[in-house]
């Protein structure tokens, strides 16, 4: 993917994102959109057009990020292309549950283009602090791909209002950021660097207001440094280190040097909160074909036990290391009500785990062959043997699912990933991308579901 960022900063795009112009609707316009039901969920598409409007409406962002925290206000970002601007919806205590609604998030703007600075609207995702500010709030920061930069905005208002930083420090060639925070004032944030493909780590200690780069996650002369595909980043909140906190970066890579393929599954642990790394491969991941079927996930449960998954373009697979990721198991193919299955998303909570990905119940074929579901999945013994059967909840995307950024001619309008989180009381909140105008269409726009029944896990990290 590095030779594709290359040219985008020649040329002005970016690799993953090549702009999602929604088409306009049919005319006569239809009635007003309303929640819908699949499985025990809510779902809806999101509001996009008055700052602090709420309900079902329209929106043109795809490729979300969504978090809840301890307080259950639920907070969701999406992006709609570079300079196009990234968006933000908020439900301020919105538990799951009966009565819980598929349009109940309001819209709150466009934090990382305040005051009319920066180009932001590429690669997104947010993170929410694990203690309160002076305030008595959770800090909330939202990245976003700026250009050849990365922007960060922060709100210590509960999403009522947010500072941008349009350029953070470290920079300024970079794709797909990563954001991570830690008590009342602390994120990392991860990126590669186009330079030397490695994956650089920066860090806040001010809130948001100020990033300096501590390190990189994979040493220069491992030959992973420039051959990988970088994930999540993820902090473990409750179990501080005499360093400060463990945090781990997903990434996969060649399972060895002269490999060509990205055929292993790898995490980037530090138990010094950023200062310094080492990197875990998970044996039991190695395959015969590339695992970078975008993006490798990890999550931390409370307990500071770690699950990780990856897709292998065909099937969706998982590991669980209880050791800080010195030693892994794996499950089986999660995804067994699928021919393919990508993108996927795990939560690891305090009695279980939850996973969305993107998957056909149809192999790959004729373009317009496939249709694509949203999966959900729960595992609640916590164990890679435990996984249930999976839900296949709305269709969301007809024809293939192309994953090579600016060079796809069609079948990008669900873009690399989207995620799923779940409130203090277990119920799962997940944000999706959705073909538009409708099924099949060639535009995108991002949906919101909620759990409204069925079996509740625990509490993330």
């Amino acid at each position: 993917m590095a030779s594709l960022v290359a040219l985008w900063l020649l040329v002005g795009m970016a690799a993953a994102q090549p702009g999602k112009p929604k088409p306009p609707r049919h005319s006569p316009p239809p009635a007003a959109p309303t929640a819908g039901t699949a499985g025990s969920f809510s779902y809806g598409e999101l509001r996009g057009d008055t700052v602090g409007a709420s309900g079902c409406g329209d929106n043109v962002a795809a490729e979300p990020a969504i978090h809840v925290s301890p307080a259950s206000d639920v907070f969701l970002s999406s992006e709609r292309g570079l300079s196009g601007g990234t968006d933000v919806w908020r439900g301020l205590g919105a538990t799951g549950g009966s009565g819980a609604s598929g349009c109940g998030l309001e819209y709150r703007g466009q934090p990382n283009a305040v005051a009319g600075t920066g180009a932001s609207g590429g690669d997104t995702d947010l993170a929410i602090a694990s203690a309160p500010n002076a305030l008595g709030n959770l800090n909330v920061y939202v990245a976003s791909l700026n250009l050849a930069s990365v922007a960060v905005a922060h709100s210590g208002d509960r999403g009522a209002t947010f500072a941008n930083v349009p350029v953070v420090g470290g920079l300024p060639g970079d794709d797909r950021p990563w954001i991570a925070a830690y008590g009342a004032s602390t994120s990392l944030l991860t990126f590669h660097d186009i330079a030397t493909d490695n994956i650089d780590v920066l860090r806040s200690d001010d809130g948001g207001s100020t990033y300096v780069q501590r390190s990189r996650v994979i040493d220069d002369t491992d030959y992973k440094a420039q051959a990988n595909e970088l994930g999540n980043l993820v902090i473990d909140r409750r179990n501080p280190t005499a360093g400060g906190f463990w945090a781990y970066q997903s990434f996969v890579a060649p399972s060895d040097l002269n490999g060509s393929d990205y055929n292993e599954a790898f995490l980037g642990v530090s138990d010094d909160g950023g200062t310094t790394w080492s990197v875990k491969p998970i044996p039991c991941s190695t395959s015969g074909t590339g695992l970078d079927h975008i993006f490798p996930n990890v999550s931390v449960a409370p307990d500071g036990e770690l699950w990780y998954a990856w897709s292998d373009d065909r099937n969706v697979f998982t590991a669980h290391s209880s050791d800080h990721g010195g030693t892994w198991t794996c499950s089986g193919p999660v995804s067994t009500s699928s021919a393919q299955a990508v993108m996927p998303w795990l939560v690891a909570t305090s009695a279980g785990v939850d996973l969305v990905y993107y998957g056909s119940p149809t192999a790959p074929g004729p373009h317009s062959s496939q249709t694509f579901y949203v999966y959900f999945v729960q595992d609640p013994t916590s164990t890679p043997s435990g996984w249930g059967s999976p839900q296949q909840l709305m269709p969301v995307h007809q024809g293939e699912v192309c994953e090579g950024g600016f060079g796809c001619n069609s079948g990008r309008q669900l873009f690399d990933d989207f995620g799923v989180d779940t409130d203090p009381a277990g119920w799962a909140h997940i944000a999706f991308s959705h073909d538009a105008p409708n099924l099949g269409g060639s535009g995108s726009y991002t949906g919101y579901a909620v759990q409204t029944g069925g079996t509740q896990v625990g509490a993330p990290n």
